[in-house]
């Protein structure tokens, strides 16, 4: 048998360690790549492909024939070619918001990957007076807790509005100003909507005031006197919603108030 010899193990054993070395130096590459890329997804240098869609019935697509294609926020997203996560729920209030879709709505917004929020919230909160007889009359009386209902939609939407930047600072917000729906129709509800919308608008765009990077989407001059006409209301089965063509309208001032904040 011959007899072993050292000089061959010498060659031997520094091959080996010549492709563990390699295998390491490799996996050492591979793993500064992805570290790389993680940094730089994580960094924001991805471009934010997710729109959140906050807030009430407008916001989730009543009255449009298809919520998925032709509500604001369908059209929104198709327009900035984006994927539409819509959060908001038909009757909701800025409560609700607070409650039931703030949390759904940070989780996307925390990832850096939304390119813009909207916000409609607040016409539920003064339609909860719509029982009060008071609230029709004119003036109002001190019986129609008007102040008090729209000082609670000032407090929620300076919550919402402060979660959303504490949780990511840059992402541009637009709020609706609501438009009134009864406008032009002659329905009863036309008068009291007239008076106390604006006071709601006044509260809402002085809450968009406090934070940058937040505008508000005034929908009421596009639908001054054309209820008829962007609503159900003079359907046959009434809905005090828009429908396809006051969704369009809608889409159109949030897109010039976006690019307010852009």
């Amino acid at each position: 048998m011959p007899l072993p010899n050292a000089k061959d193990d010498r060659g031997q054993l520094g091959a080996v360690i010549a492709v563990v070395l390699g295998v390491v130096v490799l996996f050492a590459f591979v793993g500064v790549a992805v570290l790389i890329a993680s940094l730089r997804s994580s960094s924001g240098d991805s471009k934010p492909d997710i729109y959140v869609s906050i807030g009430d019935s407008v916001a989730a697509g009543s009255g449009a024939s298809d919520a998925k294609a032709t509500s604001f926020p369908a059209l929104l997203a198709a327009r900035e070619e984006v994927s539409l996560r819509d959060v908001a729920v038909a009757g909701g209030t800025t409560q609700d918001v607070i409650d039931d879709q703030l949390g759904k709505a940070l989780v996307s917004i925390q990832t850096g990957r939304v390119a813009f929020v909207t916000i409609s919230a607040g016409g539920n909160d003064l339609a909860t007076l719509i029982p009060n007889a008071a609230c029709v009359e004119e003036p109002l009386p001190a019986s129609c807790p008007l102040d008090e209902t729209l000082a609670r939609v000032e407090t929620n939407l300076d919550q919402i509005l402060s979660y959303i930047r504490d949780a990511n600072r840059r992402v541009p917000i637009v709020l609706l100003a609501y438009p009134n729906f009864f406008s032009g129709t002659g329905h009863a509800w036309e008068a009291p909507a007239g008076r106390v919308l604006p006071e709601l608008a006044a509260v809402i765009r002085s809450v968009a005031a406090r934070y940058d990077g937040v505008a508000v989407a005034d929908a009421a001059p596009a639908f001054e006197g054309r209820g008829g006409e962007l609503t159900h209301v003079l359907d046959q089965a009434f809905d005090p919603h828009p429908n396809d063509a006051g969704h369009r309208v809608i889409a159109d001032v949030f897109s010039a108030a976006l690019e307010e904040v852009r």
